[in-house]
């Protein structure tokens, strides 16, 4: 009986001794923000995502919802439901021809009436605002900006470790993915091109509807969207002396 008590008393000091012991918990130590900058400067929006329009069928899904909309304002409206809707025409760019045709037959699909002359009928229109921008992605020279400003790091916590490898920790932080994110560092080249298009339901000077779609578009695409500008002779002025 004593030999088993020894050999459990034995067993115990060795689970408890230090080769088990229970690992320490991590620390953290924080380091306070800047709060002064000369002035302010750029930093990112929340990571968000944007359609990129480069097919037919994408021009299809936006007619389609468009269409949708229109439905929708309609239902809810007793007296405007009871005219038709006239879809008015917006260039000869391939983009707004086909979108003209695109939104006649989604409006047909969802059984609107659809009048080829605008007398007595709502007016269905659609504008096209294409923007060009240059530089998209703003670097320093480690290749972010964070918090204050160029070359200027925030570590946001010290990680130390039992192992005494809280500066290896640290490295790995200041190259973390929400860095990098920022930085631009995962983000592939942007277009330079985006389109604004705007549709608009009126009836008598007052909007029923209106839809405002961002999309990016090929830069080398951008003629499906503006209006080409035919090159034109400059003006002349007559001169005409008359002798009084």
């Amino acid at each position: 009986m004593r030999t088993i008590l020894l050999g459990l008393l034995l067993g115990f000091v060795l689970l408890s001794g230090p080769g088990c012991a229970k690992p320490q918990p991590v620390q953290m130590n924080y380091i306070p923000l800047p709060v002064l900058s000369q002035a302010p400067v750029p930093t990112a929006y929340p990571l968000k995502t944007q359609p990129k329009m480069q097919a037919v069928h994408h021009w299809e899904v936006l007619a389609g919802d468009v269409a949708q909309r229109v439905h929708e304002s309609l239902e809810r409206r007793v007296l405007e439901r009871q005219f038709p809707v006239h879809v008015a025409p917006s260039g000869t760019t391939p983009f707004a021809k086909s979108f003209h045709a695109l939104l006649i037959t989604k409006l047909v699909e969802r059984n609107i009436s659809v009048s080829s002359g605008f007398t007595n009928a709502l007016v269905l229109s659609f504008d096209i605002e294409m923007v060009r921008h240059g530089n998209r992605i703003l670097r320093t020279g480690k290749g972010i900006y964070k918090a204050l400003g160029p070359d200027v790091f925030v570590q946001r916590s010290s990680l130390l470790t039992p192992d005494g490898h809280g500066a290896l920790v640290n490295q790995t932080m200041l190259e973390a993915a929400e860095v990098n994110v920022e930085s631009g560092a995962y983000t592939h080249e942007l277009p330079r091109m985006e389109v604004l298009i705007t549709s608009s339901l009126v009836f008598e000077e007052h909007f029923l509807m209106r839809d405002s779609s961002i999309y990016y578009i090929n830069d080398s695409e951008w003629w499906h969207y503006k209006q080409h500008t035919l090159p034109s002779q400059p003006a002349t002025v007559n001169y005409q002396l008359v002798d009084r």
